[in-house]
Protein backbone atom coordinates (compact mmCIF):
# COMPACT_ATOMS: atom_id res chain seq x y z
CA UNK A 1 0.00 0.00 0.00
CA UNK A 2 1.40 3.38 -0.95
CA UNK A 3 0.46 6.81 0.43
CA UNK A 4 -2.25 7.42 -2.18
CA UNK A 5 -3.94 4.11 -1.37
CA UNK A 6 -3.63 4.80 2.37
CA UNK A 7 -5.27 8.22 1.96
CA UNK A 8 -8.11 6.67 -0.08
CA UNK A 9 -8.68 3.95 2.54
CA UNK A 10 -8.75 6.49 5.39
CA UNK A 11 -11.11 8.75 3.46
CA UNK A 12 -13.48 5.85 2.85
CA UNK A 13 -13.27 4.58 6.43
CA UNK A 14 -13.87 8.02 7.99
CA UNK A 15 -16.40 9.11 5.34
CA UNK A 16 -14.39 12.22 4.49
CA UNK A 17 -12.74 13.66 1.40
CA UNK A 18 -9.39 12.46 0.16
CA UNK A 19 -8.00 15.99 0.61
CA UNK A 20 -8.87 15.96 4.32
CA UNK A 21 -7.50 12.43 4.73
CA UNK A 22 -4.31 13.52 2.95
CA UNK A 23 -3.90 16.42 5.38
CA UNK A 24 -4.39 14.01 8.27
CA UNK A 25 -1.73 11.59 6.99
CA UNK A 26 0.72 14.45 6.42
CA UNK A 27 0.09 15.91 9.88
CA UNK A 28 0.45 12.46 11.46
CA UNK A 29 3.81 11.87 9.78
CA UNK A 30 5.08 15.39 10.59
CA UNK A 31 4.12 14.95 14.26
CA UNK A 32 5.98 11.65 14.55
CA UNK A 33 9.06 13.03 12.76
CA UNK A 34 9.05 16.14 14.95
CA UNK A 35 8.83 14.08 18.11
CA UNK A 36 11.67 11.81 16.98
CA UNK A 37 13.82 14.85 16.10
CA UNK A 38 13.30 16.08 19.67
CA UNK A 39 14.58 12.70 20.91
CA UNK A 40 11.18 11.49 22.16
CA UNK A 41 9.64 8.09 21.48
CA UNK A 42 6.12 7.70 20.09
CA UNK A 43 4.17 4.78 21.57
CA UNK A 44 0.94 3.52 20.03
CA UNK A 45 -0.47 0.63 22.10
CA UNK A 46 -1.50 -2.31 19.95
CA UNK A 47 0.49 -0.99 16.98
CA UNK A 48 4.07 -0.34 18.00
CA UNK A 49 6.69 2.13 19.09
CA UNK A 50 8.71 4.63 17.06
CA UNK A 51 12.11 5.08 18.72
CA UNK A 52 14.70 7.82 18.27
CA UNK A 53 17.92 5.80 18.39
CA UNK A 54 21.08 7.80 19.07
CA UNK A 55 24.32 6.45 17.64
CA UNK A 56 27.51 8.03 18.99
CA UNK A 57 30.40 9.00 16.74
CA UNK A 58 32.79 6.16 16.03
CA UNK A 59 36.02 5.42 14.29
CA UNK A 60 35.72 3.56 11.00
CA UNK A 61 37.82 2.60 8.00
CA UNK A 62 37.14 3.93 4.51
CA UNK A 63 36.89 0.75 2.40
CA UNK A 64 38.15 2.48 -0.75
CA UNK A 65 41.33 3.98 0.73
CA UNK A 66 41.83 2.04 3.96
CA UNK A 67 42.18 5.35 5.80
CA UNK A 68 40.72 5.63 9.33
CA UNK A 69 38.04 8.30 9.73
CA UNK A 70 35.40 9.42 12.23
CA UNK A 71 31.71 8.78 11.50
CA UNK A 72 29.54 11.55 12.95
CA UNK A 73 27.04 10.93 15.73
CA UNK A 74 23.50 10.65 14.45
CA UNK A 75 19.97 9.90 15.49
CA UNK A 76 17.90 7.52 13.38
CA UNK A 77 14.33 6.28 13.55
CA UNK A 78 13.50 2.73 14.50
CA UNK A 79 10.11 0.97 14.69
CA UNK A 80 9.33 -1.88 17.05
CA UNK A 81 5.95 -3.52 16.38
CA UNK A 82 3.68 -4.40 19.31
CA UNK A 83 3.18 -8.06 20.16
CA UNK A 84 -0.40 -7.88 18.84
CA UNK A 85 0.91 -6.69 15.48
CA UNK A 86 3.63 -9.36 15.39
CA UNK A 87 1.08 -12.12 15.96
CA UNK A 88 -0.79 -11.21 12.76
Amino acid sequence: MNKKELVAAIAESCETTQAQAGEFVSAFCETIVGSLKDGNDVVMPGFGKFIAKHRPEREMRNPATGQMMIAKAKTSAQFKPAIALKDL
